[in-house]
């Protein structure tokens, strides 16, 4: 059950940010979206995105909740880009605590598990988390849609997206059946199925080389209408769920 991330181009949706600044945030992304998968007839399957978080020395993986309405903690199974490996939540101790009402959840991990994610995902501590509600014009956000998974000679090619956006009404983001990619091109964009759990980020200027800027979690993504929007669930109810 070998996994591979495959390249993939940022698109905009009602958003402008400059080629170089979108692969610098590409680049930075992709290594904080974990991808969770479930195993169904012994085949690694997409099921959501999750952030990696450290709380002192506690370690959690911050997602959507809907996901157990298909799944135990015990069913998830965990990429490992680096170790060339997939780490299995059923060898380890993990601890699942839901929001009482938005849709998020966070896994607590053990410490052998928490090593071994340490060393191929980029866990983000838990004080960059904290709600910060000073207006922001763009956001991204990185996770694995299940419609741009492949399977190859044994191995699965997953290609992230990288959506740059805008918000819309109430905590939705603009999300279009079409999008431009940086380098011009116009493309369809995918399901988003996979998605739920990622991190929205917030984009804030920084410097003027064009590439520099300040990332700050500002909700995380749990549902979307394709063509119309993507629905996020505020970092203030993650952060009230991750101080439990």
């Amino acid at each position: 059950m070998s996994w591979q991330c495959v390249d993939t181009i940022p698109i905009r949706v009602n958003a402008s940010v400059a080629p170089a600044r979108a692969d610098a945030i590409r680049a930075a992304l992709l290594r904080r979206a974990v991808p969770l998968s479930r195993i169904v007839d012994g085949r690694l399957e997409p099921l959501a995105t999750a952030g990696l978080v450290v709380d002192g020395r506690r370690t959690g993986l911050l997602t959507a909740a809907h996901i157990f309405e298909r799944v135990s903690a015990g069913d998830i199974a965990i990429p490992l880009p680096r170790d060339r490996a997939v780490a299995l939540l059923r060898a380890a101790r993990v601890r699942v605590v839901m929001h009482a009402v938005s849709d998020l959840a966070v896994l607590w991990i053990d410490d052998a598990l928490a090593r071994r994610l340490a060393a191929n995902w980029e866990a983000c501590p838990l004080p960059h988390w904290q709600a910060d509600e000073a207006a922001v014009a763009t956001y991204v956000v990185a996770g694995y849609p299940s419609a741009n998974v492949r399977r190859i000679d044994g191995w699965i090619y997953a290609k992230p997206v990288v959506l740059f956006t805008a918000p819309i009404e109430g905590a939705c983001f603009a999300y279009a059946r079409t999008a431009e990619r940086t380098d011009g091109e116009m493309i369809h964009t995918p399901e988003l199925d996979g998605v739920s759990g990622a991190t929205v980020w917030g984009v804030t200027e920084e410097g003027d080389d064009g590439v520099s800027c300040l990332l700050r979690p500002a909700a995380v993504q749990v549902a979307f209408q394709h063509g119309r929007h993507l629905r996020a669930e505020p970092m203030a109810d993650a952060i009230d769920l991750l101080t439990i």
